[in-house]
């Protein structure tokens, strides 16, 4: 038991040896190796070649294989915290979300949007996020760019539990183009065909917000 316990700390002390079994890398093989082998021959040298080495030189070899070890064991560790990295997605900015959060209530929309925008520079997939800035944009009187995020949420595979919730700004999106369509035809209006790129391929929402811009 005791044989067992020290073999397994030998194992995890080694250099490379716990990359190899947790990451699976040849990296971690290569810094094992080269260890092995500096520990091979210091091992050699102080055992079957010492009659032809002097004291200050196996003195000197063992020094060496232990700043061997501090160097390669740094070395591992950083690669291993690399891969996890790697594959590990970055945190969500909820601190971020907050502030956006406490600007859209407030109706600091500038505020809102720029910490929005901030948030999806570095994760362009955050629904929250995404939602959240189509019914600022709806708010603001930006109808396609309101439409455009709404589009771009339904074609991710993880906005699926969200999709109440989108389907619910789809509508109130549709809704404020009409109202704004019976104030003023001229704002309604947004490209020159009179037709708006804010429609939607799903459900039976399919160009009514053309429809509402057309008829005023």
């Amino acid at each position: 038991m005791a044989m067992s316990k020290a073999l397994k700390l030998l194992f995890y002390l080694w250099p490379g040896a716990g990359g190899i079994l947790r990451q699976g890398r040849w990296s971690f093989l290569t810094i094992a190796l080269v260890y092995g082998f500096a520990v091979c021959g210091v091992v050699a040298a102080n055992f079957y070649w010492s009659e032809m080495l002097t004291g200050f030189f196996r003195t000197f070899s063992c020094v060496a294989v232990f700043v061997l070890w501090l160097i390669l064991s740094g070395k591992s560790a950083a690669i291993e915290k690399k891969c996890r990295k790697m594959r590990c997605p970055p945190p969500p900015e909820k601190d971020g979300f907050i502030d956006a959060q406490h600007h859209y209530l407030q109706g600091n929309w500038f505020e809102a949007e720029c910490c929005l925008t901030m948030l999806l520079k570095n994760n362009p997939r955050d629904i929250e996020a995404m939602l959240m800035l189509a019914t600022l944009y709806r708010h603001k009187e930006r109808y396609d760019e309101a439409a455009r995020l709404l589009r771009e949420l339904t074609l991710l595979e993880d906005a699926a539990v969200w999709k109440p919730e989108i389907r619910s700004e789809k509508r109130k999106l549709i809704a404020s183009v009409a109202k704004n369509a019976k104030k003023s035809k001229k704002s309604a209006q947004i490209d020159n065909n009179g037709e708006s790129h804010a429609d939607f391929s799903d459900d039976n929402e399919n160009g009514d917000i053309s429809k509402h811009r057309q008829a005023a």
